[in-house]
């Protein structure tokens, strides 16, 4: 059996690859020491916008944990695996933190782009693991200025984990902006991904592979730049 690639290098972004099981323990580990810790999980949106978005590819650079949240980016570089697909298309990772957090009563912060979003995603929460504590909510389209009084805000209910569902490249630029600030021990960046949310099959099967396409072409671009500067180097 073919051993499963642990780490996928995507145009100079290194992204972890590893199964859900082993990620959660990981997490748990790094949750043990007291730090303030980083999660976030990777679109193909996500990955596109990092080409040019220097913000976000610091932030994928810097965070501790990175989720491949899109099946199509393990396609863009061969590295697919029924398990992996099977985590990903399902969101696994996402409601096995959720049963840790819930587990350990461990409190909750959930901040998004707007409050209909944050509620939403509160209202899953609260269905599926009654026992999590949400401690706080909070949108930044009804914050106005500087994003201190929304830190504060956090630090003042002093959650365990910061839930974050802000799209990219907000999200990344709020964590770059704040994070030394911030007195949480995890943050989770989870952006835009719909959770549970039904499509058609064969509209997602047409979108994964437009998008697998340009992952591909970016890869393909990223390659020859290299070969390139490798040349003139030479």
């Amino acid at each position: 059996m073919k051993a499963m690639i642990k780490t996928i290098d995507f145009a100079g972004i290194v992204l972890d690859n590893y199964s859900v099981r082993e990620t959660i323990m990981n997490v748990e580990k790094n949750m043990s020491d007291q730090g303030f810790h980083t999660i976030e999980e990777v679109n193909m949106d996500t990955l596109m916008q990092a080409e040019t978005d220097e913000v976000i590819k610091e932030a994928l650079q810097i965070v501790e944990h990175t989720v491949i949240a899109e099946a199509g980016i393990l396609d863009a570089v061969g590295a697919g695996s029924y398990q992996r697909r099977h985590e990903i298309e399902h969101h696994d990772f996402f409601y096995e933190l959720m049963k840790r957090i819930e587990r350990n009563h461990k409190t909750m912060f959930v901040i998004g782009d707007s409050m209909e979003r944050v509620e939403q995603m509160c209202e899953l929460i609260s269905d599926r693991y009654p026992k999590c504590e949400i401690v706080g909510m909070e949108a930044l389209d009804e914050c106005t200025g500087a994003t201190d009084a929304v830190v504060n805000e956090m630090n003042a209910v002093a959650p365990d984990v910061i839930l974050s569902i802000i799209p990219s490249p907000q999200q990344e630029r709020f964590l770059m902006e704040n994070r030394e600030k911030i007195s949480a021990e995890l943050w989770y960046g989870i952006g835009k991904i719909e959770l549970g949310k039904v499509r058609s099959r064969l509209a997602l099967k047409i979108r994964k592979l437009v998008r697998t396409h340009k992952l591909e072409k970016q890869l393909i671009r990223h390659n020859d730049e290299q070969e390139t500067k490798q040349n003139e180097n030479e």
